[in-house]
Parts: C-alpha cells; sequence; structure tokens
C-alpha cells in the first residue's frame, strides 16, 4: 500500500529501496511512537516513509 503511496505521488524507487525505506520507516516508528503509546495513521506513516526517502538519497 505504501509502496503504491509512492507511486501515485510520482515518486519512483527500486524494491531495494523501497525495503530500506520501510525498515527506517519501521524503526522510526518504533523508537519515536510505540515506545511512548502512540499510534500512527496511514498518513502519519507516508509522512515518516518520504522523510526516510530523504534520508536514504541524501547518504
Amino acid at each position: 500500500m505504501i509502496k503504491q503511496l509512492f507511486q501515485n505521488a510520482g515518486v519512483k524507487v527500486t524494491d531495494t529501496e523501497f525495503r530500506e525505506i520501510m525498515q527506517i520507516t519501521t524503526d522510526d516508528i518504533r523508537e519515536n511512537r510505540m515506545k511512548f503509546g502512540k499510534k500512527t495513521s496511514l498518513q502519519q506513516m507516508f509522512t515518516i516513509a518520504k522523510r526516510s526517502l530523504k534520508v536514504l538519497m541524501s547518504a
């Protein structure tokens, strides 16, 4: 579903890049939201994934 959101936004990523983005996103959600008992909506997850993409592309 998230990959479809990227495609709908015109963002093209390879399967490898997508897996890395989702790993960064999952780690971020675990560290910054789950530990504090916060729920993450699909829109919030997509926002975090877009930030993760920027991090991946700047490395």
